[in-house]
């Protein structure tokens, strides 16, 4: 066997003694139950992989993926080293969208202290390698615990392919090593044992197409999540399109270069810059965009998009833009920010999920998850008949009527979008609320549609509402 391979096998097996299997017990977020009515979320338990990572002095972080973690109220851990006993996690941050899907978690204090004496004083863990050094045909090692094996399962393959970003999702590494389910979370490892990204997901019905979250937004995220608990990565907020010779000509430019700015979101970074419609960005920090929207790189292996590029920035550093108006070239600096929300928001955190019941109705801000989820009941496309949308301002919608309630009888029906109530417009949970609350005869509620409902008032001479949130007790 070459010298190579012996090694990198070598690597992973002593690698392997710093990957965990995570227990997770929490609450399913796709539950179409659940979302529409909070009041009910399904408990659930699943399992992943993680890795334990040295942070300067601070023991007992595991690297994860986001979706192993998200929604779970109660984390456990175990590792080779400590046979099958089971250690306490807490989470530390995580990105909610899962888009880079990472996530940071710890022993709890007591845990720590009890897993230290466990590993005869010194726990392993594993270094961050480089995964934008990686090359098409980079042999690696897929360390996790695949379908709750109970010892640390290790797959061979290469770096197959990469995925650039776009503007919903984060550039990936795609391998050939079986991913399945349970390795979520786990590492790759490269030659020296280093993670250079995290086992992520596999294609369904695909023939070894599997996709490795690369170590470089972990590089980025964890600070952040150690510093705030929350994610942020930068985005350029505004829209774009592929240059062309007529295009360009139109636009004053010499040469077709760089791609074309179609819209530009209020508050967005390039908003800020000064950049407007119809515009070209044509290099970011010095590398050039070519027509399409990728960055021209000099060793050509690799494509990246200017959504890769910015993204790479951390939150609140300066990029240098440069580009063309009416032909003549420009520059801007401007400091690396977040998307500016445009449309419906997600929440697919179940805690952060809040609602009013009242008097039979359930009442939540609109998100996507919500939309999705009527759209599966009606068999059609709910928000495609949302009057106005798209757009950033918030909504209530009726996700429940609870049956034989006060508010069934006056025929409200779910997916109606609420305008009023007591007279007054609302938008979001706190108008309805203080809405309600301070009604002094009946309370109407008026909908989307030209729907109302009379609720008289009740035996104590006032209205009851209330913002809640799901319970989420540990199981």
């Amino acid at each position: 066997m070459p010298a190579t391979l012996s090694s990198l096998a070598a690597d992973a097996r002593q690698a392997m003694h710093a990957v965990v299997q995570i227990h997770a017990y929490g609450f399913n977020q796709s539950s179409i139950p659940s979302i529409l009515d909070p009041r009910f979320p399904e408990p659930a338990h699943w399992r992943g992989s993680g890795f334990l990572i040295d942070l300067e002095g601070r023991p007992g972080h595991v690297l994860t993926n986001a979706h192993v973690v998200r929604n779970a109220t109660r984390l456990q851990m175990m590792s080779l080293p400590t046979s099958e006993e089971m250690f306490a996690l807490e989470i530390v941050g995580l990105v909610p969208s899962l888009e880079p899907d990472v996530a940071l978690v710890r022993l709890t204090d007591e845990a720590l202290e009890a897993f230290i004496e466990r590993c005869g004083g010194e726990i392993p863990t594993l270094p961050l390698g480089d995964s934008d050094r990686v090359e098409r045909g980079t042999t690696i090692k897929a360390i996790g615990y695949p379908f709750g094996m109970a010892e640390p399962n290790i797959s061979g393959g290469e770096i197959s392919n990469f995925i650039a970003g776009d503007p919903d999702s984060a550039e990936r590494l795609v391998t050939d090593a079986a991913i399945n389910p349970g390795n979520s979370g786990g590492p790759s490892v490269g030659h020296g044992g280093a993670a250079i990204g995290i086992n992520t997901s596999v294609v369904a019905d695909a023939d070894n197409i599997g996709f490795v979250t690369p170590i470089t937004w972990a590089r980025i995220l964890i600070p952040q999540m150690l510093e705030h608990g929350e994610t942020q990565l930068a985005d350029p907020g505004a829209c774009f399109q592929p240059n062309s010779r007529p295009n360009a000509t139109y636009l004053g430019q010499r040469d077709v270069e760089g791609v074309i700015v179609m819209r530009v979101f209020e508050g967005g970074m390039l908003d800020v810059a000064g950049i407007e419609r119809l515009d070209v960005i044509t290099s970011i920090d010095g590398a050039a965009v070519d027509e399409y929207g990728n960055l021209e790189l000099p060793d050509g292996q690799r494509r990246r998009t200017l959504y890769d590029a910015i993204r790479l920035v951390p939150v609140g550093e300066d990029v240098k833009i440069g580009f063309t108006r009416g032909g003549e070239a420009k520059t801007a600096r401007v400091p690396a920010a977040v998307r500016p929300r445009i449309d419906v928001a997600s929440q697919p955190l179940i805690e952060k999920r809040r609602y009013v019941e009242y008097r039979g109705l359930v009442v939540q801000e609109l998100t996507l998850e919500i939309a999705g989820a009527i759209s599966s009941q009606i068999g059609a496309d709910f928000l495609s008949g949302v009057e106005g949308r798209p757009s950033p301002e918030p909504r209530l919608v009726i996700s429940f009527v609870m049956p034989g309630s006060e508010a069934d009888y006056l025929f409200f029906v779910p997916g109606s979008i609420v305008l009023k109530a007591a007279g007054k417009d609302t938008k979001t949970l706190d108008d309805f609320v203080n809405a309600v609350n301070s009604a002094t005869g009946a309370c109407v509620i008026e909908t989307q549609l030209g729907g109302i409902g009379a609720f008289a008032m009740n035996g104590n001479g006032e209205q009851q509402a209330e913002i809640a949130v799901p319970p989420t007790t540990p199981g």
